[in-house]
């Protein structure tokens, strides 16, 4: 059952991992774009690191998980940003 489980999780983060590809090729411009990997690329590392847990239950992989996803939460809106603030300074210069 935990097979299955884990299967619908693996799912569901490749799809969310699709959505942020086809995001980055359909939107126009580069907030947009920005937008779409930062937000469905993290949801697709949660629902992976979730499937990975299941398959491979422990404290040290729960641990190392929930670190990770706490650092790729936290560096994830940093980036965006910081890339955001950047890319307006250049289109008021030109």
């Amino acid at each position: 059952m935990i097979d299955w489980i884990s299967a619908l999780f693996l799912i569901g983060g490749g799809f969310f991992a699709l959505i942020a590809g086809l995001g980055l090729l359909r939107f126009p411009d580069l907030l947009s774009r920005m937008h779409a990997a930062t937000k469905a690329s993290g949801a697709a590392f949660a629902l992976i690191l979730v499937a990975f847990f299941l398959r491979v239950p422990g404290w040290e992989v729960a641990i190392k998980a929930i670190v990770s996803l706490f650092l790729a939460f936290l560096t994830l809106p940093v980036a965006a940003h910081l890339l955001g603030r950047n890319t307006s300074r250049v289109e008021k210069d030109e």
